[in-house]
């Protein structure tokens, strides 16, 4: 019996371990990515920064709010630069960015619009 408890206590110990050294591993983006206990949502953007280039893309770290009209921090990229004062509809979980589109003015929500034109 102790011998089964030592071994179950070493595995718990030895998966505890794992699980760890991938968190501090895995960059925060790609961990956001995987964890399916982060929701999925949208986060309204304009262009209104240039963007820092990192090779062949564009990377873009903005200001935007979810349809709520709460404040969140976004980084994303993008093959070419884009368009000034253009809004984006961005698909995030977490700090992973999944998807973003060029999305027009009268497309925001009330709340989003509020936020933007201040």
């Amino acid at each position: 019996m102790k011998k089964i408890m030592k071994t179950l206590i070493g595995i718990i110990l030895f998966l505890t371990i794992i699980i760890a050294g991938i968190f501090t591993i895995i960059p925060k983006e790609d961990r956001d990515h995987i964890n399916p206990f982060i929701p999925k949502e949208q986060v309204y953007v304009q262009i209104n920064k240039a963007p820092v280039s990192n090779g062949p893309r564009y990377e873009y770290t903005l200001t935007g709010y979810n349809k709520d009209g709460e404040e969140r921090e976004v980084t994303f990229s993008s093959g070419k630069v884009l368009k000034e004062q253009a809004y984006l509809k961005i698909t995030a979980k977490g700090s992973f960015v999944e998807e973003w589109e060029e999305v027009q003015g009268i497309e925001l929500p009330e709340k989003v619009k509020h936020r933007l034109s201040e």
